[in-house]
């Protein structure tokens, strides 16, 4: 057990507290399970020191769901982005709306500039905190981007400020007290900027173990966990997963529920005809080259 002042406390490897819905199951994004205890002093780390924390990690360990589930364990609000290669620098402080712009000109109907620049989640999140709302903002798969995303956030992060995009003279700014936690991922697709990197709090997150997949499954499937069932299955992706050297991912925790679940209310059992189907469309989801699953 680690010791120190915590502002994020989750329960750590106990059981955590899951809203689930008439059917018995929680959905995907109700639950995470908080057992790694690196990551919840890496979370202290950013909200203490107001650094971005930055996740490493392969696909489905965990690294989008994280931010979500601390805003609702700290009782913020979350915004989130998702950046692809046409994202833009501004695009997380806003959007210039040219053609509303245009559409207004033509009809001679222009009206004041900020009805043209819709809000993005830093601009949303200094907002809020400005009035005492503290936020976490997700900024997911910041290396599908250019390079000149990450490095156009250190000015609006240091500064935790950055001029109206119509008015180079008035600020959008938010105290230290009150700045959102920014929760950056990437799937190390290309290499960040080190000026970037030096800037942000970092944590790779691994693979998903067996005791982890368990504390898993327990927590989404409420009274219908049938541990012995987890455990195959668990075994079965865990295998997958070690016969795969040129994909360490590797099936995720999402995909191993749906297995799970897919197979309880099903009636299908691992080592069946049936199962070998299942595992197929939930876990396996390749194909050699006579088009068998792998």
């Amino acid at each position: 057990m680690l010791h120190y002042e915590k502002e994020f406390d989750p329960a750590v490897g106990a059981r955590a507290s899951a809203q689930h819905r008439a059917s018995g199951y929680a959905a995907d994004d109700e639950v995470y399970v908080f057992d790694d205890e690196r990551l919840v002093l890496a979370v202290n780390v950013a909200l203490k020191t107001g650094r971005p924390l930055l996740l490493f990690g392969p696909p489905g360990s965990g690294k989008s769901s994280l931010a979500p589930n601390v805003a609702r364990e700290l009782g913020w609000n979350y915004y989130a982005h998702v950046v692809t290669a046409r994202t833009e620098p501004e695009d997380l402080l806003w959007r210039f709306d040219a053609m509303k712009r245009l559409n207004d000109a033509q009809a001679k109907a222009l009206g004041a500039m900020e009805i043209y620049y819709p809000k993005g989640p830093l601009w949303r999140a200094f907002e809020e905190g400005s009035t005492g709302r503290r936020c976490v903002v997700l900024i997911d798969e910041i290396d599908k981007a250019d390079p000149d995303l990450p490095n156009s956030l250190l000015g609006p992060l240091g500064s935790l400020s950055f001029p109206l995009p119509w008015d180079d003279s008035s600020q959008v700014s938010v105290t230290e007290e009150h700045a959102p936690l920014i929760v950056v991922t990437t799937n190390d697709d290309r290499e960040l900027p080190r000026p970037f990197l030096r800037r942000c709090i970092v944590f790779e997150l691994s693979p998903p173990s067996r005791g982890h997949l368990l504390r898993v499954a327990e927590q989404h499937l409420g009274r219908h966990y049938d541990e012995e069932r987890a455990g195959r299955i668990a075994d079965l992706l865990l295998e997958i997963r070690s016969s795969r050297a040129d994909d360490p991912a590797g099936p995720s925790t999402a995909e191993y529920l749906d297995a799970l679940k897919a197979s309880q209310q099903l009636g299908v059992s691992p080592g069946t005809r049936e199962w070998s189907v299942l595992e197929a469309v939930t876990l396996l989801k390749r194909r050699d080259g006579a088009g068998r699953a792998v």
